[in-house]
């Protein structure tokens, strides 16, 4: 069965990830049943999340949002965290984005998984995240949209007991098998393909998950450097394997493909940021235009309010997709999949002037970027307030 952390999928988005990894190492090694009441304080102050209900422990009750994402373990009572959570609390760190992470975790994470109840190190390696982005690339290899829904996942990669070591032409020759899955292996599998679609190529819409169309260098290197499990002999300790399996050697190898082209209005403001280069990677999305156009049918600045229709006749939909949120921030993941409340339409000049503004904003202010959500928003409507 595969399996994931149940009912907590706000906790696993990687902005708060990484706030949860900054509380995380300064408890390092404390026993937290003697502070339990100062480590919750921490988090709830670090990550604006309630880590609720106070009556249980956060050991109890978040245990396994640590564990699942590679953050942390408990030996005991004493809290024990992972290399990769060092790299995420530091700013300085290899892992600079969500796809800088999840690259390096798909590749690793495994069923039998140690958090896990009846784990079991001798049981069939499972690597499902690596399964599932190969069925995607082997649709998109045989020419048909690259989609799966939840019964997908079932009917084709479950029940072909595909493990996710097979290689891309396997996935190609899937037919479906009958599965009788349970209400709960759903929940859990809805909220693992969520959690993935973090990733810049990876979309949930309509119960799907979508591929963004990518190239042929892009799809190399994906199968070539992360898509081929750290397929390693199994510990029997449960903590000596969950350790062993988010270790860090070496630097972190993280993709060096783009799928999307910079216009020298993106050049400009990117200036060799990283964080800049995931923010434009949400901008030049075609599933979120895809989705904004069906929630939008009129092309609309959202800006300078002009009806991109009726200025340009024969046009299209003349809107580019902007992203409200600080530029190191992924797209938001909510409890349905990848939320559109914080995508915006703008027209290629208002959307290169916004830019330019947030520049001018930022280095007036001394900053690299915009310390929330909410900054990101007051700072977008003051640039459309100073439009003349």
């Amino acid at each position: 069965m595969w399996r994931w952390d149940q009912g907590r999928l706000l906790y696993f988005q990687f902005d708060v990830l990484r706030d949860i990894a900054k509380t995380l190492v300064k408890f390092d090694n404390a026993d937290i049943s003697q502070c339990e009441e100062l480590f919750r304080k921490t988090l709830v102050n670090e990550t604006g999340m309630p880590f609720l209900p106070e009556h249980y422990t956060i050991k109890r009750n978040y245990s396994r949002v640590f564990q699942c994402c590679f953050l942390a373990t408990f030996v005991g009572n004493r809290l024990v965290v992972t290399d990769i959570c060092r790299d995420l609390a530091n700013p300085d760190g290899d892992m600079k984005t969500v796809d800088d992470y999840l690259f390096h975790y798909i590749g690793k994470f495994r069923f039998p998984f140690p958090a896990f109840d009846h784990y079991n190190a001798a049981e069939q390696r499972v690597y499902p995240f690596c399964a599932i982005l190969k069925y995607l690339l082997a649709k998109r290899e045989l020419g048909v949209e690259a989609k799966l829904s939840l019964d997908d996942i079932f009917y084709y990669i479950i029940g072909n007991n595909c493990t996710g070591l097979e290689d891309i032409d396997h996935y190609k020759t899937l037919v479906p098998v009958a599965y009788n899955y349970s209400d709960t292996e759903r929940r859990q599998i809805r909220e693992m393909v969520i959690f993935i679609s973090q990733f810049s190529l990876l979309k949930v819409h309509n119960g799907y998950l979508y591929l963004e169309e990518i190239n042929e260098n892009a799809k190399r290197e994906m199968l070539n450097n992360f898509l081929k499990p750290e397929n390693r002999p199994a510990k029997a300790d449960r903590t000596e394997e969950f350790l062993e399996m988010t270790s860090i050697s070496g630097k972190i190898a993280v993709p060096a493909f783009e799928v999307f082209t910079l216009d020298p209005a993106d050049m400009e403001f990117i200036e060799g940021n990283k964080k800049r280069v995931e923010h434009f990677r949400v901008e030049r999305s075609g599933l979120l235009r895809k989705y904004y156009r069906q929630l939008n049918p009129r092309p609309v600045c959202c800006a300078c309010g002009t009806d991109m229709s009726k200025r340009y006749p024969w046009t299209d939909y003349m809107l580019d997709i902007h992203h409200l949120l600080p530029l190191s921030s992924t797209v938001k993941i909510s409890s349905v999949g990848t939320s559109l409340a914080d995508i915006v339409g703008l027209c290629p000049s208002c959307h290169r002037a916004v830019h330019m503004y947030y520049r001018k904003w930022l280095q007036e202010n001394g900053r690299a970027d915009f310390h929330s959500r909410e900054e990101a928003h007051d700072v977008f409507m003051q640039a459309t307030e100073e439009i003349v």
